[in-house]
Parts: structure tokens; C-alpha cells; sequence
């Protein structure tokens, strides 16, 4: 567990992923164009998140996050050259496929190593796995914007370094390796994945609500730093900010598995989406102040959620589709995001930033809230 740990600190040090619309920016991309290269982003995820989580149970999950972080590699240096776009888009398209291929994968490591270990609490080692994580993400997010102005190509430089360094420490996990040919083959596991989402009917309710819901946050992320350098915010101080806000929101993982203990799941889920709705709504004030301390809570309670999400995925999901599973969640997000990037591109030359991410967040989250509310009553049943 500790190797996995160390490895998922490793891999979540993305220095680029503030700032790289703020470097795109400024070399002469309009928000337009950036919003379109996310939504294309959007769409490669979207088509490869299953058939990398399939890809994952059946070639092993140890080889499946090696391969991610190569092509991660390959996308970083596609930043190198700003004015050949479709050098760009490709460069989007392989985080897409490199994202794909781990997310999904590392959590499912995490429920593995956990069994055969003096298992714990999964919800308790999640928690750590997690906070890890954003640890990691947050000293990427502060350093990304300090380093960027200084050089940008010390901070692509840097980036490349981390997750060459993140592909070394994926070979001392223990994991499965490339797997044999007794190993599941793709029918099979896509046979199996099939008679999960007949059996468990959670299941898909689960997968709207926590697509929905962390695609609302996603797109507040995304274009949280533009909203806020249009607030006249620099590059350093958006970066700084996010840094921090990760730091407080791997604190409040740790104490999720506790609050749980007096706080039932769902009531827990709902109540912090419920904030972030209306965080949402005080979007279109205008007011300076509220949107820093709404784009910031809404993304610390976000972990908050989402832990329970996958602790849930985790008790309802088969062996051997595990991967599968959170690949699908995340296929919804991706395409829940190629809409919502679409919109945006679309809508910004209308309104402004602030209000579009206002209205989608708040439209997303009442979807999720309803799919909870059906979920769990029809289950109570």
C-alpha cells in the first residue's frame, strides 16, 4: 500500500493542468478555441474510458497505469510547440487516452491491496489514498503557477520529469502483471460487466449522480482560472489559490470515514451538493468575493463526495469489472463535459464566463440530487 501511495503522489503532481489555458491564452488562443480543444479533450475520454477500464481488467492494472503515464508523457510535449494546433488537439487527445487508463485503475489497486493486507476499513484506505492525491495535486497546483513565471518550458520540463519518474515507481507496485492466458479474456469481461448492470440497478443511478455531480465541479475547476483572471487575479496567485484549496480539502478526506459514523452516506452526499448548488446560484452577484470562496468550497466538499461515490462503486461493483465500472462513470463525465465545453464555447460570446459555469453547475447538480433521491427511494422500497 505504501508504494501505491507513493506512486499516486507522484502522478498527481500535474504542474501544467492550472495553467495550461492561462499558457494557451497567451499564445494567442481565444477562449473560444480553448473551450473547443476541451470539449475535443472531452470527447477522446469519452470514447476511450471504457474500453480502457476493460483494456485494465483484462491486461492487469499494474500494466494498464504504465501505459497511461507513457502517454502522458507524449502529451506534455506536444506544449512545446503553441502554433501548430493540431499538434495540440493530438496532445489532448493522448491525455485523454493516458487519464483513461488510470483513472479507475489506481482505485481498483487500492481495493486489492487493501484485501490482502489486514483489510481495513476500504472507505478508511481510500480516504489516505485520496489524500494523498490531492496532496500532491495541490503542490502542483501552487508550484505550476510560480514556475510558469518564471519559464514555461521549465515548467513542461518538469512536468515530463514527474511522470517519468511516476512510470518508474509504477514497476515496483505490486500488481498484477501483464496477464497470462488463463487471465479473463475481453469477452468475458465484457460478459460480466453486462450482468452487473442488469443485477445492480444502484448501479446506474450511482453512475448519473456521480457523473453529474463531478462534472458541475470539473467545469468550475476548469475555468475557475479564467473566471478569476478576468477577476485580474495573475498566474501566480490563481495557481497559489488552487494549491491551497487542495490542502484543506485533503484535511477534510481524512475525516469523511469519521463524520460517516454519525451522518449516513447519502444524507452526507446530498447535504454537500445541496451547498454547492446554491454556491452555484451566488455566482451571478458578480461579487468578487463570493466567487473565490464559492469556487473554493465547492471543490474542497467535491472530495468530500466523491470518496463516498467510490466507496459505494467499490461495495456494489463484481471482481474483474471494477476498472470497468469507474470507467463508465467516468465515460458519462466526459461526455456530460463535451456538452457543457460545447456550451461554453458556444455561450461565452453571449454572456459571460462567470454565468454559463453558474447555470451548468446548477443544472448538473440538480440532476445529480434527483438521480440520489430516486436511487435511494426506490432502494428503501
Amino acid at each position: 500500500m505504501k508504494k501505491l501511495l507513493l506512486y499516486n503522489g507522484f502522478s498527481n503532481v500535474m504542474l501544467e493542468v492550472i495553467v495550461w489555458m492561462i499558457y494557451l491564452k497567451e499564445q494567442g488562443w481565444s477562449v473560444a478555441e480553448i473551450a473547443f480543444l476541451e470539449g475535443l479533450f472531452t470527447i477522446a475520454q469519452a470514447a476511450f474510458e471504457f474500453p480502457a477500464g476493460v483494456i485494465s481488467d483484462r491486461i492487469g492494472h499494474k500494466a494498464a497505469l504504465l501505459m497511461g503515464e507513457t502517454v502522458c508523457i507524449l502529451y506534455l510535449t506536444t506544449y512545446f510547440f503553441p502554433s501548430i494546433h493540431w499538434l495540440i488537439y493530438l496532445g489532448m487527445i493522448l491525455f485523454a487516452l493516458g487519464l483513461a487508463l488510470i483513472s479507475g485503475t489506481d482505485v481498483s489497486l487500492v481495493y486489492e491491496t487493501v484485501a490482502k493486507e489486514e483489510q481495513p476499513q476500504y472507505l478508511k484506505a481510500l480516504g489516505y489514498f485520496n489524500f494523498v492525491g490531492i496532496l500532491a495535486m495541490a503542490l502542483g497546483n501552487a508550484a505550476g503557477g510560480i514556475i510558469a513565471s518564471y519559464s514555461w518550458s521549465l515548467l513542461f520540463g518538469l512536468s515530463i520529469e514527474v511522470r517519468v519518474l511516476s512510470g518508474f515507481l509504477v514497476l515496483g507496485i505490486d500488481g498484477q502483471a501483464l496477464q497470462e492466458s488463463s487471465a479473463p479474456t475481453f469477452k468475458s469481461v465484457l460478459h460480466n460487466f453486462a450482468a452487473f448492470l442488469v443485477h445492480e440497478r444502484r448501479f446506474r443511478f450511482l453512475v448519473v449522480a456521480m457523473s453529474c455531480s463531478a462534472a458541475a465541479v470539473t467545469l468550475s475547476y476548469q475555468y475557475g482560472p479564467l473566471i478569476l483572471q478576468e477577476l485580474h487575479f495573475s498566474t501566480q496567485m490563481i495557481s497559489v489559490l488552487f494549491g491551497l484549496l487542495a490542502v484543506v480539502a485533503a484535511g477534510l478526506v481524512l475525516v469523511v470515514e469519521r463524520l460517516t459514523r454519525f451522518i449516513s452516506a447519502p444524507t452526507l452526499i446530498m447535504g454537500l451538493q445541496i451547498l454547492s448548488l446554491g454556491l452555484f446560484a451566488a455566482f451571478l452577484l458578480h461579487n468578487h468575493v463570493i466567487i473565490v470562496i464559492g469556487l473554493v468550497v465547492i471543490n474542497i466538499v467535491f472530495e468530500m463526495w466523491h470518496l463516498l461515490f467510490e466507496n459505494q462503486m467499490q461495495t456494489l461493483t463484481y471482481e474483474q469489472t471494477r476498472a470497468s465500472a469507474f470507467s463508465l462513470a467516468t465515460f458519462s463525465e466526459s461526455v456530460i463535459l463535451t456538452v457543457g465545453s460545447a456550451l461554453v464555447s458556444l455561450l461565452t460570446t453571449k454572456m459571460e464566463l462567470v454565468n454559463v459555469v453558474s447555470y451548468l453547475g446548477m443544472f448538473l447538480l440538480a440532476v445529480a440530487l434527483l438521480s440520489l433521491w430516486v436511487g435511494w427511494h426506490r432502494e428503501s422500497k
